[in-house]
């Protein structure tokens, strides 16, 4: 399901203007985007919660150049569901 049709299930289902709730799904992504940027974790009761984890640099064999190479540290961002979504 991409957005188009998420906001348009969301607009049978509450009778918001589907421009309204475009605008409300873009600021909360964009509220989400910028807690993570921060290193903060958004917990969402009864669905999951986002958090950013710190990955270490490693170590990993290229096969086409038949080198070792090293993987510069990056951060990810975690989605752990709730339990009742399993």
């Amino acid at each position: 399901m991409n957005k188009k049709e998420f906001i348009n299930l969301l607009n049978m289902k509450i009778n918001i203007p589907k421009n309204q709730l475009k605008i409300i799904l873009d600021n909360a992504q964009e509220l989400l985007v910028d807690l993570l940027l921060k290193g903060q974790k958004l917990n969402i009761k009864g669905f999951g919660s986002f958090s950013v984890k710190e990955k270490n640099e490693r170590k990993y064999f290229n096969v086409y150049l038949n080198q070792v190479k090293l993987a510069m540290p990056k951060k990810v961002i975690v989605f752990k569901c709730n339990k009742k979504l399993i």
